[in-house]
């Protein structure tokens, strides 16, 4: 299902800035997939070729377009630290996903991406919004539950062939973060 509401092309989060992803983001999609850490926590395909990682820059465009996806490169200042994105779903509850760069961990930048894209999602009219971690993830836990989300649920899903034990969290627009 679309997400209804046109995604914004920057968006501020505290002091980080999240930008579209454009095709000359490629390089940082082939570094996302060559990180050990992204590769064991995440969905993230691993070892990106060249071709690969602009095909998955190119199809994130296309997804943009149909309103099924909006990816973003995260920075602070210049200095880009990863991605986040926001998806729609069957059900109609977007979906929340980042990854981080090793220079872009514990700087509470996955927070800060998190906590503004739900914060936009709810502010146009979304009742809830949604995020999966895969169980065990220890600090995407944290960066969870410091953006707002509560854990609802655990399910299995496929992670490159094996299925993983995932945490199924959401955030509702009246709930407030946490103190």
């Amino acid at each position: 299902m679309p997400l209804p509401t046109p995604t914004p092309d920057t968006l501020q989060a505290g002091r980080f800035t999240l930008h579209i992803l454009t095709a000359a983001d490629w390089r940082l999609e082939q570094a996302l997939s060559r990180d050990d850490d992204v590769i064991r926590w995440t969905l993230f395909p691993p070892d990106l070729s060249d071709d690969r990682a602009r095909y998955r820059m190119n199809r994130a465009a296309e997804a943009r377009g149909e309103s099924l996806l909006a990816r973003y490169s995260l920075r602070e200042g210049e200095e880009v630290l990863g991605t986040a994105g926001i998806s729609s779903t069957r059900d109609g509850t977007p979906e929340l996903m980042y990854a981080l760069l090793p220079s872009g961990r514990g700087r509470g930048a996955a927070t800060a991406a998190t906590r503004g894209l739900s914060d936009w999602a709810l502010g146009s009219g979304f009742p809830e919004v949604a995020l999966r971690t895969i169980y065990g993830n220890s600090l995407s836990e944290a960066v969870a539950r410091r953006a707002g989300f509560h854990p609802l649920r655990t399910e299995r899903q496929r992670q490159r062939g094996a299925l993983v034990k995932m945490l199924y969290w959401t955030r509702s627009a009246g709930h407030g973060l946490p103190v």
